[in-house]
């Protein structure tokens, strides 16, 4: 049986004291990212910049498409109730005792004591989280999980899902540590693929995220022979470019590849799903299977 602190930020009420009486950009810092700070450090971002204007925590966040008040506050002013009012505050703990469950049910012991949630505003400004139906997540570091929404119709009733698919990450650098600077093309594509075939399996395909394109047959077989191509690249420049398509790849400066959007989550979305299909292992089990094993058994390259 897994044992575990779920512990979640309480951000609402940062907010809404916010729109009040305009909080400072140290109350944002200290009230909602410090509780992420060992997080934060791992990243090797600092809570304050070495020096005045320099890298620090609200950069770093602004960078993920997390608003800051460093930027306008009518741009979450109208925010707060729809996000309150989706319910995923109320939600979380049973998101993630569900998800753990699956773990319980094939023997896993998971290694961490205490899940951290913070749930954010996003930017309604930053043009690559608007493009992914305005929500994102970061679950790279086990133990702490953002989730990131500018709410709207379709993200909704989809953040259960999202928490899902970055508590997913969180199990699977317990057993195979993320190496941001040096993962593969190859490696990324296990670990999204898993990660969203993780949220369907505990939420259906219904609630799956627009990072999964619906391709027909030849635009399929065209990219899964680029990403074949292209699967022992490394570094997040290049990998990104795979990952995200080529649209992603100029607005972000990188090289494209001839991609359409997101085509690396949804190869690695089919990749897990021909794993299974081939192997008749559960979802948990794979996300405790080396990335060779997966892509190897899944027979998607060859």
């Amino acid at each position: 049986m897994n044992e575990f602190n779920v512990k979640i930020i309480d951000s609402l009420s940062y907010y809404e004291a916010h729109l009040l009486d305009q909080k400072d950009e140290n109350t944002f810092r200290y009230e909602i990212m410090q509780p992420f700070e060992e997080m934060w450090r791992y990243l090797s971002v600092p809570l304050m910049p070495k020096t005045p204007g320099g890298y620090d925590v609200l950069m770093a966040s602004e960078m993920m498409g997390i608003w800051t008040p460093r930027k306008s506050s009518e741009l979450i002013e109208t925010k707060v109730e729809p996000l309150k009012d989706t319910n995923i505050f109320g939600e979380c703990r049973q998101v993630i005792e569900e998800s753990a469950q699956l773990f319980t049910d094939i023997g896993y012991q998971i290694p961490v004591e205490e899940f951290n949630v913070n749930i954010l505003l996003g930017d309604p400004e930053n043009s690559v989280l608007m493009a992914s139906e305005g929500y994102s997540g970061f679950g790279g570091i086990p133990g702490y999980i953002l989730l990131i929404v500018v709410p709207n119709e379709f993200n909704r009733t989809r953040l259960k899902s999202a928490l899902a698919h970055e508590f997913n990450h969180n199990i699977r650098f317990t057993y195979e540590p993320f190496n941001h600077g040096g993962v593969s093309v190859e490696e990324y594509l296990v670990i999204e693929g898993l990660a969203e075939v993780f949220a369907e399996t505990l939420y259906g395909i219904e609630h799956r995220g627009p990072w999964v394109q619906e391709y027909d047959q030849e635009e399929l077989d065209y990219t899964i022979e680029v990403m074949k191509d292209g699967r022992d690249a490394r570094g997040f420049d290049q990998v990104s470019a795979y990952m995200y398509g080529d649209e992603v790849a100029r607005e972000q400066g990188y090289q494209p590849v001839g991609l359409s959007r997101n085509a690396g989550y949804t190869i690695g979305y089919h990749l897990v799903k021909d794993y299974l299909k081939n192997t008749g292992k559960t979802i948990a089990e794979a996300t405790l299977t080396p990335s060779r094993i997966l892509v190897q058994e899944s027979r998607i390259f060859d």
